[in-house]
């Protein structure tokens, strides 16, 4: 049961992040180029793709530590 349990939360996890990593993506391409300040480019994307990429490192090891190296 803890085994089906931890791979429904780490896919899950694991997919609600790539959805939204694509929708924000997919948004930030769908804007006006002259509507994006600068500032906006310099703090948020990397705060964007370093969230993402936490998310990512998280759901992918709670399925690696607690279901291939068991």
């Amino acid at each position: 049961m803890g085994t089906v349990l931890i791979l429904v939360a780490g896919l899950g996890g694991l997919w609600l992040t790539l959805r939204h990593l694509r929708r924000n993506i997919l948004e930030i391409k769908a804007k006006p180029k002259d509507q994006v300040q600068p500032m906006d480019k310099l703090v948020n994307y990397p705060l964007m793709v370093l969230w993402f990429g936490y998310l990512i490192v998280f759901f992918g090891g709670l399925i690696v530590n607690n279901l291939i190296l068991r």
